[in-house]
């Protein structure tokens, strides 16, 4: 991928990228149900590309669904896996865009300063982290990228800013102008965007967190998620979580809540930051996510 900006005050600029995409989503049947699971790799270029290692990981997967029921309905402590929360994440990023506070679609307009999360959470953009594979030195209007928390230690610092939205909401541009093709309209987007990892394994989480459900899957994204309000209601599924250990499967369940409020209940993160399939300037990030309380739909 090979992104130029010129314009005939003299600006020339080009940047290039390349990396390589692997799906794998193997199937098993039994008794009549079917059970699949994928697993998705990203590399630099296709020989970095580490399939069977993936491969593995999803048949595992799948194998390990197989017998899976409902859990009973109620308030659960939920436990995000890393690409769960990066799809929230990626969801409702929106709401961090300047434009989006230009048009009134945002609820965090004009809350700079204020707490908007828990203390344990920090949301960066960074265009240069080293844990994802694409790397932005400028953005659409050829401005020099640079990393900043938008949420630090729960506080919001910043929205995503263009020239335009920045001048319109008497901020300073944070470098994330972007157009999708050469007629698109100019937007705004994150560069590489996640929660930031703390220290602790996934284990570790998970047996402070004691009981509660471990999220692995959600479906439904598009069509359960209202960006604007934050709300969401999404297909899922994952394992019960008893004694701080993960326990038996669980399919068929709806996950539910707002995504603002999920901000504020976040009690913990663990250190196994991931990152999504490349796409548009960037990548969406993420460790494992313990949320103090989410509805759950069952039996």
């Amino acid at each position: 991928m090979c992104i130029r900006d010129s314009n005939s005050r003299g600006l020339d600029l080009s940047d290039e990228t390349c990396y390589a995409v692997g799906v794998i989503g193997p199937t098993a049947k039994e008794g009549g149900r079917s059970y699949n699971e994928y697993e998705v790799t990203s590399a630099p270029d296709p020989s970095a590309l580490d399939l069977p290692s993936a491969a593995q990981k999803a048949v595992e997967a799948t194998l390990s669904f197989i017998g899976s029921e409902p859990a009973d309905t109620g308030r659960y402590a939920v436990a995000l896996a890393p690409e769960v929360a990066c799809d929230l994440l990626g969801t409702f990023s929106g709401v961090f865009s300047g434009l989006s506070a230009v048009k009134g679609l945002s609820l965090l307009k004009g809350r700079e300063g204020e707490a908007v999360a828990a203390p344990v959470l920090t949301l960066r953009d960074d265009p240069f982290c080293m844990e994802a594979i694409l790397h932005r030195r400028f953005d659409d209007q050829g401005v020099p990228t640079f990393g900043k928390d938008l949420i630090e230690k729960g506080v919001l610092k910043t929205l995503l800013h263009n020239r335009k939205t920045a001048a319109l909401l008497g901020a300073e541009t944070t470098a994330n102008a972007y157009k999708a093709g050469a007629s698109a309209p100019l937007g705004v987007t994150p560069t590489n965007l996640y929660f930031t990892p703390s220290d602790r394994s996934r284990a570790q989480l998970l047996a402070e967190m004691g009981e509660g459900v471990f999220i692995t899957n959600v479906k439904g994204l598009h069509a359960g998620a209202n960006p604007t309000t934050g709300d969401f209601s999404l297909e899922a599924k994952g394992y019960l979580v008893t004694g701080g250990q993960l326990g038996r499967p669980v399919s068929g369940i709806t996950v539910a809540g707002n995504f603002y409020q999920l901000l504020k209940d976040v009690r913990g993160l663990a250190d196994d930051l991931a990152f999504d399939a490349p796409g548009g300037a960037g990548q969406i990030g993420s460790p494992t996510v313990w949320v103090d309380g989410l509805s759950v739909s069952g039996r």
